[in-house]
């Protein structure tokens, strides 16, 4: 490179995740063909594969890691959980999710496994904070952390754009969660969950297949005999790194 050249910076994503300052080469006095060779040094970056968003992640998508837990009801009796950041200097939830229905239920267990019912719901209307004196009894540490797909609420957006005059709108919306986590056990030795939206349990030997169909979808299967149509696709059977009978 010619000593006079100087280097403006892009900073993009490598697939497997890590984001990498790349240069981009220009000179002192920018002319509007050297314009057109930055274009195309920054096409080609992407052309060779790197992202302009984190991998797996949309336009507004942010991730989380979460390593706890809590429950609480709304006044219509709907199940709120709460999640806390890995972050444990984080007191407070860092966003939460309404549980409407059973597909929501078995997306919260397929990902954490965590069965619903087995958490002790808070009797407070807010959040418990990590240092509240009750925490002991109703923030549940997840058996390992997993991670959870985010977006700013397009109603705090409006309000912060506004000034934020009046009462603040709940900042963060759950988008998923990140099909890529491994799904934890419930204790050492316990078999995994693995729930259709329709509320039935999966097979344990078709674990491997409903795992390659969540990291496809995104979402949990519909029922057994969905798996199974899914699966008799011989497209999906390539995502299955090791095939089992439904």
């Amino acid at each position: 490179m010619d000593t006079n050249d100087t280097n403006g910076w892009v900073k993009l994503f490598h697939p497997y995740g890590p984001q990498v300052t790349l240069p981009v080469p220009m000179l002192a006095r920018l002319s509007v063909e050297q314009a057109v060779g930055m274009l195309a040094a920054v096409s080609a970056y992407l052309d060779a594969g790197f992202l302009v968003n984190p991998p797996g992640l949309e336009d507004g998508e942010l991730a989380e890691e979460v390593s706890a837990v809590a429950r609480r009801d709304a006044r219509d009796e709907t199940t709120i959980i709460d999640f806390y950041s890995a972050n444990t200097k984080l007191l407070k939830k860092f966003l939460h999710v309404y549980l409407n229905n059973e597909q929501d239920v078995a997306a919260f267990e397929a990902a954490t496994g965590l069965k619903v019912d087995a958490i002790t719901g808070y009797d407070g209307a807010l959040a418990i904070a990590r240092d509240d004196s009750k925490a002991g009894r109703y923030v549940i540490n997840l058996p390992r952390p997993i991670k959870i797909i985010w977006k700013l609420s397009p109603k705090w957006e409006e309000w912060k754009a506004a000034g934020g005059e009046g009462n603040e709108p709940h900042k963060r919306l759950l988008v998923r969660y990140d099909p890529g986590t491994d799904l934890p056990t419930l204790t050492e030795g316990a078999p995994l969950i693995r729930k259709y939206a329709d509320g039935s349990d999966a097979n344990p030997a078709a674990f491997t297949i409903y795992d390659a169909y969540l990291h496809q979808r995104k979402a949990a299967p519909m029922s057994a005999e969905g798996l199974k149509a899914w699966y008799a696709n011989p497209a999906n059977k390539v995502l299955v790194k090791l095939p089992t009978a439904v």
